[in-house]
């Protein structure tokens, strides 16, 4: 979750363009397709809850210089960035009627907390898949476990140069609260986001809507 401090024309933006984007991917979901496989609510649902957990339980002392497990890399490849984004919209509903997000900073915690971590991750899969062979184990190791941890470098980072951009928060506190301890962040966020790639791999292939079983085991 972000913080915008007493900036409400610019909190107003952001709001705007987290409602243009969340009418866009409404609108191009495949809902035809979510309803011939009719467990997906269930993923979807349980993706919700437990992000939804995992933000919740975050460490630091000033507005908007904390960290926790963001969890994206998982949803994203488990039902792509369209529905990710979705997700993250009902997350942060959750977050907010639970008083842990003001209404001001919704916006710009849906584009910059939820949708960039969303396209880093999804840029990241699209060169895996593209570049490196399909082997579930890369499939497992690279687009989940460093996937993971690279998009909570990258958000970390962005995070960092928009405070002190706007003038919220000057570089050193940054460094001090922030940055100086994203090393420790990235491990756990790897291994979460990893392990339920495995897990999803492991039992449940065919629910993983970035997972070609037959390019990854070399079904015909």
């Amino acid at each position: 979750m972000l913080f915008l401090g007493n900036q409400p024309f610019l909190g107003l933006i952001a709001s705007v363009a987290a409602i243009g984007l969340l009418i866009y991917v409404i609108s191009t979901i495949n809902w035809q397709a979510l309803r011939r496989r009719p467990g997906t609510h269930h993923f979807f649902a349980g993706a919700v809850l437990i992000v939804t957990g995992l933000w919740l339980m975050h460490a630091g002392i000033k507005p908007g210089l904390h960290f926790h497990i963001l969890g994206v890399t998982g949803m994203t490849l488990l039902m792509g960035w369209r529905l990710a984004i979705l997700a993250c919209g009902f997350i942060l509903t959750g977050v907010y009627l639970l008083g842990k997000v003001s209404l001001e900073d919704l916006g710009v915690s849906l584009l910059f907390g939820c949708a960039l971590p969303v396209f880093i991750t999804w840029q990241f899969y699209l060169q895996v898949y593209r570049r490196m062979a399909h082997n579930p184990f890369v499939y497992i190791l690279v687009a989940g476990f460093l996937n993971a941890g690279i998009t909570q470098a990258a958000y970390a980072l962005i995070l960092s140069g928009w405070y002190v951009h706007m003038g919220l928060w000057d570089l050193n506190t940054v460094w001090e609260d922030l940055l100086r301890y994203l090393p420790l962040m990235m491990f756990p966020e790897g291994v979460v986001n990893g392990m339920f790639i495995a897990g999803m791999v492991s039992f449940h292939p065919r629910w993983l809507s970035t997972f070609d079983q037959d390019s990854y085991f070399g079904q015909s």
